[in-house]
């Protein structure tokens, strides 16, 4: 494998943002800043505080009340949204133009496109079904200790005997816990165990962002690009994944000049000496994100609004999510159809699978594989 060259510093100087406003599709006003996008929290007499969209993510702009930029905090921990932000202005414009104008709707669209000169990766995720899942166990932990692990499942399988059933998964998935990713290969051998693909990109991101790349990534197309490669190598088949990473490596010494090598550093560190290749390579994967348990955990922490419930207010909460999944499995069984998958994801998938099949076909190399699929990551769904 080709190795990374010492590092430099990523010179470029972040400037105070140009911030705009768009609408919502339920109509309120977002605003957006640094192509990140920021809903509104709260408003004062004298102040609007705007708060990032990502939930997870701080990062937080204050506006006066007639929209001009008092205070940024635009540290985030996640992709900037160049892409998202500039379909959300591209559906703002042709939805103003459909509500004031007796245009038919896909002329107004063709000329919308004509005008708005879009990046490649925009038009990638212009508009061009999601399975019904049930959490089966709530299982409170006290650390992330090997023994804890281990002694969970043990009472899994112990319970699954109980009810004469065999506690075997053929697929599992998790973030990247070490231990979590040790005690599954010792106690479900024969199960497939990959690690969630928004974890990974997540992951990547935050090293773009420790070695001080950030301001780089969301003005240098080049270095958003073939970081973005990166996040995209996990969508490889597993056997061309470092031969094409060596490539990758020896093509962006010379489009960028070694900018990111503290970067590259930390990815064959990480991706390829402390994890293994099939605990991250999600090729021929529909499913590539644990973003069902995630959804889970975030509508079950809005629903119990306290930090730290007593032990029987959770325990009463923890009735009522049964009792929900238990009349869904009911209506299920009844005939309710699953909830489609987003046509934004079927699309993505579709275009995933295209370029594999031109792979596979012959008619695209490795590096042009790589290149096709890194305009369908880094992008957040809804």
């Amino acid at each position: 494998m080709a190795a990374a060259v010492a590092s430099s510093e990523d010179e470029t100087q972040s400037k105070s943002p140009t911030i705009s406003f768009i609408n919502s599709q339920e109509g309120k006003q977002l605003l957006i800043a640094n192509e990140y996008i920021f809903k509104l929290n709260k408003t004062t007499t004298t102040t609007k505080y705007w708060k990032c969209v990502v939930n997870s993510c701080s990062a937080k702009i204050h506006t006066d009340v007639n929209g001009h930029l008092v205070k940024i905090n635009d540290e985030h921990s996640h992709p900037s949204e160049k892409e998202t932000t500039e379909v959300r202005e591209f559906r703002e414009k042709a939805k103003q133009r459909a509500v004031n104008e007796a245009t038919p709707i896909p002329r107004i669209y063709g000329k919308e496109c004509a005008k708005a000169k879009l990046s490649d990766a925009t038009t990638a995720i212009l508009p061009g079904e999601r399975e019904m899942t049930f959490p089966c166990v709530f299982d409170l932990l006290p650390n992330r200790l090997k023994t804890t692990y281990h002694f969970m499942f043990q009472e899994l399988k112990s319970i699954a005997m109980q009810m004469q059933l065999n506690f075997t998964p053929k697929s599992i998935m998790s973030d990247f816990e070490p231990a979590l990713i040790i005690v599954i290969a010792a106690e479900f051998v024969g199960a497939k165990h990959s690690s969630c693909y928004f974890h990974f990109t997540q992951a990547v991101y935050r090293a773009v962002q420790r070695v001080g790349l950030s301001t780089s990534y969301n003005n240098d197309n080049d270095i958003k690009h073939s970081c973005r490669k990166l996040m995209a190598l996990a969508l490889l088949p597993e056997p061309i994944i470092e031969d094409t990473f060596d490539e990758l490596l020896a093509a962006m010494s010379i489009e960028i000049k070694n900018k990111p090598n503290d970067l590259l550093q930390y990815f064959q560190g990480q991706w390829f000496v402390k994890f293994p290749m099939s605990q991250w390579c999600m090729h021929g994967f529909s499913m590539r994100t644990n973003n069902d348990a995630e959804a889970f955990h975030s509508r079950f922490n809005r629903r119990v609004q306290i930090t730290h419930p007593n032990m029987w207010s959770f325990i009463k909460f923890l009735q009522g999510e049964e009792n929900r999944f238990h009349h869904l499995r009911i209506q299920f069984y009844a005939g309710l159809g699953a909830r489609p998958k987003q046509a934004k994801t079927i699309a993505i998938q579709r275009r995933i699978d295209n370029i594999g099949q031109r792979y596979y076909d012959g008619v695209i190399s490795a590096m042009e594989y790589l290149d096709g699929l890194s305009y369908t990551v880094a992008k957040r769904k809804k």
